[in-house]
């Protein structure tokens, strides 16, 4: 059976950061297919790398500091290209790929969410735009999962 893996991630003691774990609880809310794994991250680690090699599909959830604020963009991702400092501190969505493909030799399809925010000082709520994003990061999740379950079909 396919695999799907959701990795939320951001600090949900810094403001618009922890967007990916209100998307998280949102979704673990639901009732989605057993294949759907949700997790929640402060930050991508390269541990990661062997859960990302056994999924075929893997969707990123994370806010990032733009504007205008609340806006949700989704863009597909792939493995960037292995150098040496490729295993540092800061692990990026198409990073993380690499080491999958690399260490496992198997990177699945993948998605970067984004939503903008721009209050990430010391605070454990999120600014009002940023919470309605997360009920549009959730539509945007379930119709990722759709196309996946129709083309796995």
């Amino acid at each position: 059976m396919p695999k799907v893996l959701v990795v939320c991630y951001g600090n949900p003691l810094r403001g618009d950061d922890g967007v990916g774990w209100i998307v998280a609880e949102k979704l673990q809310q639901m009732s989605l297919p057993d294949f759907v794994a949700i997790q929640t991250h402060i930050q991508l680690t390269p541990e990661l790398a062997a859960d990302l090699s056994e999924a075929d599909l893997v969707i990123f959830i994370d806010a990032c500091d733009a504007e205008p604020v609340g806006v949700v963009s989704c863009k597909p991702i792939v493995p960037l290209p292995l150098s040496s400092s490729s295993f540092s501190h800061h692990l990026t969505p198409d990073l993380l790929l690499s080491h999958a493909q690399h260490l496992f030799g198997r990177a699945p399809k993948a998605f970067l969410i984004s939503v903008n925010g721009s209050e990430f000082g010391y605070q454990d709520t999120v600014s009002p735009a940023v919470r309605e994003a997360a009920g549009k990061v959730v539509e945007q999740v379930l119709r990722l999962l759709e196309e996946f379950a129709s083309q796995s079909a």
